[in-house]
């Protein structure tokens, strides 16, 4: 996609753009991203993955969490969401937790 970013809903069996066609986000990975397919987080559970998109008019924002989608809500989250980072996210109830994750210590390494 050129470093694009391009947001597309289907409305009557037919791909429509919508929002305007931005730079990506850094460290998000060029490839198609089917958020249309996102789950909603469970009470009481953690979510470790990318942030792939900021919804700011619907206040809500995607992440990938291994080849699954979960879509947050901006208002109930502590914390700041940045695309393109990976983040643990912790539910408390209907509220959650944004922590960071330094993605070099989740990395493993083979010795030759």
């Amino acid at each position: 996609m050129n470093g694009q970013k391009i947001l597309q809903t289907q409305n009557n069996n037919e791909w429509e753009t919508i929002g305007t066609i931005k730079k990506v986000d850094e460290g998000i990975k060029p490839g198609v991203y089917n958020i249309y397919l996102a789950k909603t987080p469970s009470d009481k559970n953690q979510y470790e993955g990318q942030i792939i998109h900021i919804d700011k008019e619907n206040a809500i924002f995607y992440q990938q969490v291994k080849k699954d989608f979960i879509v947050h809500q901006l208002k109930a989250t502590y914390g700041k969401p940045v695309a393109g980072k990976d983040v643990a996210i912790q539910y408390d109830g209907e509220k959650s937790t944004l922590t960071l994750i330094d993605a070099l210590k989740n990395k493993r390494t083979l010795k030759i």
